[in-house]
């Protein structure tokens, strides 16, 4: 009798954890992008930096949804579009140094990378 091999949990369970360890970052986003909103330098850049200073917070719930997808029939393509919001997470974390958000990044990429690995299992 064969084996069957089943598909696993973990780009969700990386995701769950991903989104709390990202928490005080969206916290800090959004903080950011009400002070960047209400700068009084008289520029059109002022929205500009309110959008960017979202860009975590955008790229984070991407993640978070797509996490759940990883089991699915297209796990391959949640899998790169997860790898993708991680490493425009991961870069704006590094930009503003945010620890939390770094790991949270290395989460949803190793969530992306573990849902691409997601294929369909033969049975023997």
């Amino acid at each position: 009798m064969s084996e069957q091999k089943t598909k696993s949990n973990a780009p969700w369970i990386l995701g769950v954890v991903g989104f709390c360890l990202s928490i005080p970052q969206i916290f800090c986003s959004i903080l950011c992008a009400a002070a960047n909103a209400n700068l009084p330098t008289g520029t059109d850049a002022d929205g500009a930096l309110a959008a960017y200073a979202m860009l975590p917070v955008i790229t984070t719930f991407v993640c978070f949804i797509l996490s759940f997808f990883g089991k699915s029939k297209a796990s391959t393509v949640t899998g790169v579009l997860m790898i993708l919001c991680a490493l425009a997470d991961i870069a704006f974390c590094c930009m503003n140094i945010s620890a939390l958000g770094i790991a949270a990044g290395v989460c949803f990429f190793c969530a992306g990378i573990s849902s691409i690995c997601n294929t369909k299992k033969v049975k023997d």
